[in-house]
């Protein structure tokens, strides 16, 4: 598994073009998590233009090449961080947080 931190550069995005690119990103996150590629995804809640992703994928090569489909991956425009974890622990009660 793996878990992607992914912080936006505002310095980096055009001009104008802020709306339709997070538009388009939205549009790739929910396509991976509809495919099952991301088991969860959401925004941080103390730091603007950030967010998390956590993947069942096996490989980083697998992870890397979803983030190359992400609008700001090809025009520089996010940092990704890319980190292996082992799940040791997962509650039931998970998918009550959603939303929260």
């Amino acid at each position: 598994m793996f878990i992607i931190n992914q912080v936006l550069k505002a310095d980096k995005i055009p001009a104008g073009k802020g709306e339709e690119l997070f538009k388009q990103h939205i549009a790739w996150f929910t396509k991976h998590f509809e495919q099952g590629d991301f088991l969860l995804v959401g925004p941080y809640t103390d730091k603007e233009m950030a967010g998390i992703m956590i993947t069942g994928a096996e490989t980083r090569e697998a992870v890397e090449e979803i983030l190359r489909e992400d609008v700001y991956y090809a025009g520089g425009m996010a940092d990704y961080e890319v980190r292996s974890f082992k799940a040791a622990m997962i509650s039931s009660s998970l998918a009550d947080y959603a939303g929260k």
